[in-house]
């Protein structure tokens, strides 16, 4: 038998909005939305879509959460939206994003001192912390938010924290404390009947209870389990807890596990749910194999075998072998009893090396033993001698005290000049780095300013040369009144003139563009956001959140540099249809989030484009921090956090 028991899920509070006639809801808001004019009133009804598309379109869920961003002008709505953005980014499993929101909209609620809010949000935080892993801050928030609620009588929001606590500590193995908070917050849902939330905690319970050794408890709160989600029409829920109770009574009912079983199984199937299933596979075949349903028991034993290993598939050969004896296919079990054989042979083999070395280690030690009592019979011996001799061992005893002294002076003296040596050569090792590093950034100086010169050059170039020819053959052209010089071709000929004058002052105009960012960086990125837009394949949204004073302009030119390649980035390779660029201050650092919805990457195989280089180069130059955040199929995030 596999016994495995497996929890529904865990407890989040990021609760599914549940929504009736969302349809209409959907396109009333709609058309509001186009009859608004107040930024409030916009703000206020692209909130409200995001959330309404939360669990039905991600993608369209986040478009409105941004532009109700735009929108925004109040602190209270702001961190309403943010915290929204934030759970959007927790839905899609980008963790560290939905933790930046959620802090954004947690400071805010703070300034405007809403405890309330921010006990709210903070469950949210706690739920990522309990996804991560890291179950002892997972504890000290949610406490902190529980109590917050108590003091408030809000059952509803500290039933909430009990069960992520519970959960986190069923994971620290401490069960008697998360089956008293996972039971406080069970009668809390009851008493409100909060079915849905009752579906979530009761397995979890029940799976704790297990865990410390209480069978009976665990399937009384299983049959709760049941019944509840069979009222509801549950059945990814019902999966499970008929595959748990299944497991449960393997040994005492084998009736009752194989008629939990036969359901887990075929709810699994219909659902394609893979998890786990080759738990339910094994034990229901070990069920069929006793009940000598052989060729039922063959067929699942042999799925199961390929997701199994160590001892789990040990036992499954061995059942294998009786099921194929059971048919007459003797083939069959003989070669499933050598693979069986084979298998635990490995497996002592082992064990058996292991018992070896305890072997050895228990034979030296008793061989150190008998040498410690040869020497104490030594020692008897010399006893005599030694008080024959004692004048003269004083005398030795003298003589190798002060050896030990001189020797100890030496080598200490030694270890003095060693560590002055590796002191002074790390120092020697540091200022070449410094040296290096200040070279290498000399070097991305002049690379940049070659850049920037280069760009201006050709844009000069094109102006002031071509672009005044061009000019010039346009009035030669245009000063004939008739077309008698050129036949046919006149008219072709002016607007071929008129053409490339205008390309040649667009190309001279882009090629020039953001040089020096004399507007300052937000109003250069509207701009190339605005001329990006307008090619109708991209479109590209600026958010200024609260950044009113401009960075030296060297700087700002770096920064501008770094949002084009991301741009770019974005034009080229991912497939996006929207980017979002944000700009926010805190604490005298300029926050810079470039968000698109394009097919994102795996950052663990782009680490070495040279553009990624280039903006990694030019973020170390303005002593910054970048972070990125993007996985397949979910889009791509950068942060960049630059000191002002």
């Amino acid at each position: 038998m596999i016994r495995r028991m497996r929890s529904i899920m865990l407890f989040l509070c990021l609760f599914p909005v549940f929504l009736l006639g969302q349809n209409s809801q959907i396109d009333s808001l709609s058309t509001a939305l186009t009859s608004a004019s107040n930024p409030y009133d916009k703000a206020k009804i692209t909130l409200q879509l995001a959330k309404l598309y939360e669990r039905v379109d991600l993608v369209k869920a986040k478009t409105y959460a941004y532009q109700a961003l735009t929108f925004t002008t109040n602190d209270s709505l702001a961190a309403e939206t943010t915290n929204e953005i934030g759970r959007l980014h927790f839905f899609t499993g980008k963790l560290d994003s939905a933790s930046i929101y959620f802090e954004k909209a947690i400071k805010t609620l703070r300034s405007l001192k809403d405890s309330m809010r921010v006990a709210t949000v903070n469950i949210s935080l706690g739920a990522i912390y309990l996804r991560k892993g890291d179950y002892k801050k997972t504890i000290t928030i949610l406490t902190e938010s529980a109590a917050f609620f108590e003091s408030q009588n809000d059952e509803l929001n500290a039933a909430k924290c009990y069960s992520n606590i519970a959960s986190a500590f069923a994971e620290l193995e401490n069960y008697d404390t998360a089956i008293e908070y996972s039971e406080k917050a069970l009668r809390i849902f009851s008493n409100n009947n909060l079915v849905q939330f009752e579906l979530i905690t009761l397995p979890n319970l029940a799976t704790q209870y297990f865990k410390k050794g209480d069978t009976i408890k665990a399937i009384g709160y299983y049959n709760k389990a049941e019944t509840l989600a069979e009222n509801l029409d549950n059945k990814r829920s019902l999966s499970m807890i008929y595959n748990n109770l299944g497991n449960l009574y393997l040994d005492s009912d084998s009736e009752k596990a194989k008629a939990y079983l036969e359901k887990a199984y075929s709810l699994k199937n219909k659902l394609n749910l893979k998890s786990g299933i080759e738990v339910t596979e094994s034990n229901l075949g070990y069920i069929y194999l006793k009940n000598k349903e052989y060729s039922k028991a063959i067929s699942l034993l042999e799925n199961a075998t390929s997701a199994v290993k160590g001892k789990q598939l040990a036992t499954l050969y061995s059942y294998l072998k009786d099921a194929y004896e059971g048919v007459n296919n003797i083939d069959k079990a003989l070669e499933f009893s050598e693979k069986s054989r084979v298998l635990n042979d490995s497996l002592l083999s082992a064990e058996h090396q292991k018992t070896i070395l305890d072997i050895e280690s228990k034979y030296e030690t008793e061989k150190n033993e008998k040498k410690i009592l040869q020497l104490e019979s030594d020692n008897l011996k010399v006893n005599y001698k030694r008080k024959q001799n004692r004048n003269l061992l004083f005398i030795a005893l003298g003589v190798l005290i002060l050896l030990f002294f001189v020797t100890y002076i030496l080598l200490k003296n030694a270890k003095r000049k060693r560590i002055i040596m590796e002191q002074n050569s790390i120092i020697k090792q540091q200022e070449f780095d410094r040296v290096l590093k200040s070279k290498e950034l000399e070097g991305i100086d002049a690379i940049l300013a070659a850049q920037e010169e280069e760009r201006t050059t050709i844009a000069e170039d094109l102006h002031d040369n071509l672009g005044s020819k061009i000019a010039t053959l346009k009035l030669y052209v245009e000063n004939y009144n008739t077309a008698t010089a050129f036949g046919d071709y006149h008219e072709k000929l002016k607007l071929l003139i008129n053409d490339t004058y205008t390309e040649i002052r667009a190309f001279s105009k882009n090629k020039n563009f953001g040089a020096h960012v004399d507007k300052g960086l937000i109003a250069s990125t509207k701009a190339i956001a605005h001329q990006i837009s307008g090619t109708e394949q991209l479109t590209i949204n600026v958010i200024n959140i609260d950044v009113n004073k401009r960075l030296e302009n060297a700087a700002e030119i770096q920064i501008f540099r770094i949002i084009q390649e991301l741009l770019t980035n974005s034009i080229k390779h991912s497939g996006a249809s929207e980017v979002i660029v944000q700009f926010s201050e805190e604490n005298n650092v300029l926050n810079v989030i470039v968000e698109d919805n394009g097919k994102g990457f795996d950052i663990s195989k782009n680490t070495t484009g040279t553009g990624l280089i280039n903006i990694e180069k030019r973020v170390e130059k303005l002593n910054g921090e970048l972070f990125i955040d993007s996985s397949l199929d979910t889009g791509t995030t950068v942060i960049l956090n630059i000191p002002m």
